[in-house]
């Protein structure tokens, strides 16, 4: 069964905002489609929701990118032909990300694999238990103000494979990474920050496999309505999305994120129960 406007508006809000907070969109989006008696929703439609939430990232790290690209063509520069200084720290920034997005692109490989979790709705909610518990750990262990400066390269690659768990339906790679991150004393902004980055090698990898799809498995019943409800959809995404960031970036600064534990344990309890009635 198609999904309706409401529904398929719904769907891209929620998965805009559950790409962004640590509760696994792809979770939702499975437990959605059960609730609304649907059909897994088009690959057309994965693909414009992706990219939106591609778009509302791009825009938050916009200006980390920008940073970075200057700094490349300085940094190409001889130094006695250079007219400002070399943004150093610009450049260790991304070298951490590109060292995080390594175990993520590697993750990719597994991801149909991985998707089968998602048919079972009991093995969703253990790995929503799972994400929970990921979530609620670092709150016990002491805060510290690591940024790139201080930040090994093994930590980087740790919290990256934290965002490879994103190919798991029901484990958030943003709160896994996040959550690694402050175990390994990384402050909370900073380690949003280069999550973030992160996330678009996640996205792109998304972005890929609903290409694929489309190519495979075709377009279905398609019509210039079906495609504007899903534009609309896909702006919801892009609205939820931008809004999942300015919550975490209010949080990051304040009390942290174990308050979504709470949250992904109510939504395994839930797919649990669904599973039941099923």
């Amino acid at each position: 069964m198609e999904l309706n406007w409401l529904e398929s508006i719904l769907m891209g809000l929620l998965s805009g905002l559950g790409e962004i907070l640590p509760v696994s969109a792809r979770a939702h989006s499975i437990v959605l489609l059960k609730v609304f008696g649907a059909e897994d929703n088009s690959h057309v439609l994965d693909l414009l929701i992706h990219l939106a939430i591609f778009a509302a990232v791009y825009m938050s790290c916009q200006n980390q990118i920008l940073r970075y690209l200057r700094a490349r063509h300085i940094s190409r520069i001889p130094k006695k032909k250079r007219k400002r200084p070399l943004d150093t720290r610009a450049l260790m920034d991304f070298r951490m990300v590109r060292t995080m997005a390594i175990p993520v692109i590697f993750a990719f490989f597994f991801f149909e694999r991985c998707q089968v979790i998602g048919d079972k709705a009991v093995w969703l909610s253990v790995m929503l238990f799972l994400n929970g518990v990921i979530l609620y750990i670092p709150q016990f262990f002491p805060g510290s103000n690591k940024d790139c400066r201080t930040l090994t390269r093994l930590e980087g690659l740790l919290m990256g494979i934290g965002g490879a768990a994103s190919v798991l339906p029901g484990i958030s790679g943003i709160g896994a990474s996040l959550s690694i991150g402050s175990l390994c004393g990384v402050e909370r902004t900073y380690a949003l920050s280069i999550t973030l980055l992160m996330e678009l090698v996640v996205i792109t990898g998304l972005i890929v496999f609903d290409i694929i799809g489309m190519v495979t498995v075709g377009l279905g019943v398609f019509s210039f309505l079906i495609f504007v409800k899903y534009l609309v959809s896909a702006v919801a995404a892009f609205a939820g999305a931008y809004l999942g960031i300015r919550i975490l970036s209010a949080l990051a600064e304040e009390a942290g994120y174990s308050l979504f534990a709470y949250y992904c344990w109510g939504a395994a309890l839930f797919a649990f129960i669904l599973n039941l009635l099923a």
